[in-house]
């Protein structure tokens, strides 16, 4: 009896449900972020994400501000 063996050509990948959106278009808490348009001309231009509401907005904090409610297309992540 002969024996053939085919090398399988296969590619392993960790996790098939990853997002097809770069990891920069995905907010998460406890991040900092850049407002493309900050709230006040005196204010800092970052921003501390800290939880997100039900409604897809976010709870920030910008420094010697105070508490703010965003919407994703109001900031971006710093680089």
């Amino acid at each position: 009896m002969t024996t053939t063996t085919h090398p399988h050509k296969f590619q392993a990948t960790k996790n098939r449900k990853q997002s097809h959106y770069p990891q920069c278009l995905q907010p998460l808490p406890s991040t900092w972020v850049t407002l493309l348009e900050p709230p006040t001309s005196s204010c800092y231009d970052e921003a501390l994400l800290m939880c997100q509401y039900p409604d897809g907005h976010w709870a920030a904090w910008i420094p010697d501000l105070g508490e703010i409610k965003l919407h994703s297309g109001q900031f971006c992540r710093m680089s």
